[in-house]
């Protein structure tokens, strides 16, 4: 090949021959340095393989047993690693507002700012897909007042944001960002959609296991409940265990016991309060008035005694007599499930079974202690009725013996069992007469006018006396 220099001099047929020898050359270094040139179905090949990953990976991910931040956060980190994201982020909603929100940037996961998630919910463009259930695609973000721009890297760039949908219901939302604008296609849509919906189906079974965790909980502390009642216990102590079933079951802040006065004569209910953790005073008031209410109206009562606290008020019956009522505190101003509401039922069924026959074992116990108290004050009196008997039949000159209808000894004065029973011999006694008018008996000057015992008394004391009359067949039996 000739030198530069004498180019200008070169007819346009060698030029053009040296020209197709240069393109030549170019093309067999091309092929050397890249043999397999990248072209437009390869690189759709690899974007499908890319998209199929993500979706294959979720999938293996989801069938773990979830829960719902867990979820998240996988979903976070597999669509940052396979779309080369900025950032992306995922709001779940509730019915007072988000419950979950947490965003991934520069491949850590944070929780978002409740203002902020709140902010974005209400006037962000992730609030706009929430409420309209429709998927949203912005090729620049800078042209739609719709986005928020929160810091500098979200002044510019390109957003999808795809509804996460749970029994034709929006849930929350999933929202991916890239630095440039236009840098999502179609098939970016397609696969984000795909995204939210594995993460709906996995949200929804993560919902699902976790009501049936807590309906299993909640038979256990039914359980747990009937065996504590099946002890004894006082009414301070089933104030507590309300507490605490409350709070651990139903995830009320409290749980307050009221019920029916014992004196008639008393005015409202009275209030049974556990030991430790109580509202203060003012709640207090509003809660026995709600009390008061379900008590009188036998209904379910529902107010709101401070901003954010929901105070549930439920009668407490018993063979179809209200007997109380049962208050509970929570947080927030959302209603109950059905599930919930028949568990409350049952839940207030064995509490009013259980104070009713707390009231009747105190019941019988004061009635027994009045018993017992009647039967000492008796036993006193007979005592006394006695001793003065005692004293009557001593102080009179004559020998008395009182024989009831069974022809039983009952009592015998001091004359008579000194005097007219004496010993005669060894174990053997006699009754005699003195001998004033008549004669004595058992020696000289003495005359037995009655027949000595034929019983003998056994082990050192008189066991009875048993006597006979020479002129009556009379049988006198005294037992000691």
């Amino acid at each position: 090949m000739s030198s530069r220099d004498d180019l200008d001099t070169r007819p346009t047929a060698e030029l053009a021959q040296m020209v197709r020898e240069l393109q030549h050359i170019n093309g067999q270094l091309r092929a050397r340095l890249n043999p397999n040139p990248p072209h437009a179905a390869q690189a759709l090949l690899d974007d499908q393989f890319r998209r199929t990953a993500l979706l294959t990976q979720l999938a293996i991910e989801f069938r773990e047993n979830l829960d719902q931040q867990t979820a998240v956060t996988q979903t976070l980190r597999a669509v940052m690693a396979h779309l080369q994201l900025t950032g992306a982020s995922v709001i779940l909603t509730g019915s007072e507002g988000p419950e979950l929100a947490l965003s991934m940037l520069d491949g850590q996961v944070d929780t978002l700012d409740a203002a902020l998630a709140g902010e974005v919910i209400t006037n962000g463009l992730a609030g706009w897909v929430l409420r309209h259930g429709s998927s949203v695609a912005l090729s620049d973000v800078a042209r739609d007042r719709r986005w928020l721009q929160f810091s500098e890297r979200h002044r510019s760039g390109s957003v999808i944001v795809v509804p996460i949908r749970q029994a034709n219901a929006t849930a929350g939302v999933l929202t991916v960002h890239r630095g440039q604008p236009n840098a999502f296609s179609s098939h970016d849509l397609i696969l984000l959609e795909g995204v939210a919906a594995q993460l709906g189906v996995a949200l929804g079974a993560a919902r699902y296991q976790l009501g049936e965790r807590q309906r299993r909980d909640q038979a256990l502390a039914l359980l747990s409940m009937s065996q504590f009642l099946s002890t004894e216990h006082d009414l301070i102590e089933l104030a507590a265990m309300l507490q605490e079933k409350s709070a651990t079951v139903f995830n009320a802040q409290h749980g307050l016991l009221y019920l029916e006065p014992s004196d008639p004569i008393e005015q409202g209910l009275q209030a049974i309060l556990p030991p430790t953790r109580l509202p203060s005073a003012e709640l207090l008031k509003q809660c026995a008035g709600a009390a008061q209410l379900a008590f009188e109206g036998r209904r379910i009562v529902t107010t709101a005694p401070a901003n954010g606290l929901t105070c549930v008020a439920l009668p407490l019956a018993h063979h179809g007599k209200t007997i109380g009522a049962f208050v509970q505190l929570y947080s927030g101003n959302a209603g109950f499930p059905a599930s919930v509401w028949s568990l409350l039922t049952i839940f207030t069924n064995v509490v009013a079974s259980a104070c009713a026959s707390m009231r009747l074992v105190s019941r019988l116990t004061e009635q027994t202690r009045l018993l017992e108290d009647l039967v000492e004050q008796r036993t006193h009196q007979l005592q006394r009725s006695r001793d003065v008997l005692r004293v009557v039949f001593d102080s009179l000159p004559d020998g008395v013996l009182l024989i009831d209808g069974e022809e039983h000894l009952v009592a015998a004065n001091h004359i008579f069992c000194r005097q007219i029973v004496v010993r005669t011999h060894g174990n053997w006694w006699a009754i005699v007469m003195p001998r004033s008018g008549r004669c004595w008996s058992g020696g000289p000057g003495f005359r037995l006018i009655w027949s000595i015992t034929i019983c003998k008394a056994g082990s050192g004391c008189l066991s009875y006396v048993r006597v006979r009359m020479k002129c009556a067949a009379t049988l006198w039996s005294a037992y000691r």
